[in-house]
């Protein structure tokens, strides 16, 4: 047996193995036979620790369950607002859009996730998901979708006909920015969108409100058109930057 090597390092193994080790591997072992207890501990024990492992059970389990409401949160979301697309036509008479609005208005102050609004300013998106996103950020006024904003009106200002969408779903993107600077500019002594943001949104905003197109867009009242909101967002603008230019940063 002296020449056996494996003899020699499984003795070797049980002269410095910590006695910890083979009582885990025992524990194990019988644990292995009785799976319905792994449940019942999991009830009773915040974590456990072996050796220089901690094993934090009951937290795993509530993080596992808080994932799987959020996942369910979002999904209800996202069919809610399929049904939404499905459900109007983004080119009926405005006054028969009231039902509508109102119901994306209070969407908006429940949604969690805003990706799939952004992604309908993307080209390609329906009339109906582009309308939809203007309404909800027009009533969020968020500051972290801003950039996708501001780079849709910029691709839609640059279309000699607007990519085709409505006079109204055009306002109702302008709207949404000039609320957004507004939200932005008005109560705080430095933007809370940087002075890049700003310019970038003034450029777009300019480029709309110069649009020939626009110009057709009541023109016995340009400010009831989607003139008004654009000139509304590039006063505040104007506003911003200049608090940027006096700000001794």
């Amino acid at each position: 047996m002296a020449d056996d090597p494996v003899f020699q390092y499984l003795k070797l193994f049980l002269d410095y193995a910590p006695a910890w080790v083979f009582l885990v591997v025992g524990i194990l072992i019988w644990l292995s036979q009785k799976p319905q207890i792994f449940s019942e501990i999991a009830k009773y024990v915040s974590s456990a620790k072996i050796g220089e492992f901690e094993i934090e059970l009951r937290e795993v389990k509530a993080q596992l369950a808080e994932t799987e409401t959020q996942l369910v949160e979002l999904e209800e979301e996202n069919l809610r607002l399929n049904q939404l697309y499905a459900d109007f036509d983004a080119h009926a008479p405005t006054q028969n859009l009231a039902p509508t609005r109102q119901e994306l208005r209070t969407l908006a102050g429940n949604l969690t996730d805003l990706k799939p609004v952004l992604s309908a300013l993307e080209p390609g998106s329906s009339h109906q998901e582009i309308y939809a996103a203007a309404e909800i950020l027009r009533q969020r006024r968020d500051f972290s979708a801003f950039d996708t904003l501001v780079s849709a009106v910029d691709r839609i200002a640059s279309s000699e006909n607007l990519e085709d969408i409505r006079y109204h779903t055009v306002w109702t993107l302008a709207s949404a920015v000039h609320r957004t600077v507004l939200a932005a500019v008005k109560h705080s002594e430095k933007p809370q969108l940087s002075k890049e943001q700003l310019e970038n949104a003034q450029r777009a905003m300019r480029k709309l409100h110069d649009n020939p197109h626009v110009q057709h867009d009541r023109p016995d009242a340009p400010k009831q058109g989607i003139r008004g909101p654009a000139s509304y967002a590039l006063d505040w603008i104007a506003k911003g930057l200049a608090k940027f230019e006096g700000s001794p940063d």
